[in-house]
């Protein structure tokens, strides 16, 4: 069987894993830990403040260690609270570390790739201690050959210094037979695009108004689009 792509390139967070719901219960659990009260408000307030944080850290403006470790800080400041982000940060990483909320038939899609003979790897810009805890417990650490992690790399999506990083340590690279599969225009699709690398964005997101929206903002076009990890058996039947 002739394969277009033989190097698969996947995110972790929102594409492999459900990094929303895994989000969502940490805080819940950090909060209730310091003895705060959990409000909709606070934790929207809090996405918008973190997701901020991660466009620094992506234009290389703050690192992931800065980024985080003052983003509760931060937060608890608009409220007028003085905590310790470091502290804050510890306890949050504690209860995000054993989040392994998996995205619907990711096991099934991941063996089938494997048996069929694609070489898997994973791309992420998380915090090399959570992803490897999260990807080990879940048990989806069997599938890949390595994972690279932007803490580990110094360099993170959608710099050129990742993905020449990644490229120069696969064995027999080359940028035709990749696919870059993720959930984010800005760091895995940019990312890709930028690198010479075909890429598939995987969203949640139906309505086909929004989505268009997404891409013109970024400013970025991903060769495909799909809704279900599932649908990239289309992709890999058509390739």
């Amino acid at each position: 069987m002739h394969m277009k792509y033989r190097i698969l390139l996947f995110d972790v967070d929102n594409t492999l894993l459900d990094f929303d719901a895994n989000e969502e219960e940490s805080f819940r659990s950090l909060l209730e830990e310091m003895g705060e009260t959990w409000t909709e408000e606070l934790y929207e307030t809090y996405k918008e403040l973190n997701a901020g944080l991660w466009r620094q850290i992506e234009k290389k403006e703050i690192t992931v260690k800065e980024g985080v470790n003052r983003r509760f800080a931060d937060l608890m400041a608009r409220y007028g609270k003085t905590v310790d982000g470091r502290l804050w940060e510890a306890a949050y990483r504690r209860y995000l570390n054993q989040g392994i909320q998996e995205i619907p038939q990711v096991h099934q899609v991941l063996e089938r790739l494997k048996e069929r003979g694609y070489e898997l790897y994973v791309i992420t810009n998380g915090v090399a201690e959570t992803q490897e805890s999260r990807m080990r417990r879940s048990g989806l650490d069997q599938y890949f050959k390595e994972l690279f992690i932007s803490e580990r790399i110094g360099a993170g999506k959608p710099s050129r210094e990742f993905f020449d990083y990644v490229k120069t340590h696969i064995p027999g690279f080359c940028e035709a037979e990749a696919l870059v599969i993720g959930d984010s225009l800005s760091s895995d699709i940019k990312g890709g695009a930028d690198a010479g690398i075909d890429a598939c964005w995987f969203t949640r997101e139906k309505e086909e108004g929004l989505r268009e929206k997404q891409m013109e903002e970024c400013r970025v076009r991903p060769d495909y689009v799909i809704g279900a990890l599932t649908d990239l058996f289309d992709i890999l039947g058509q390739a």
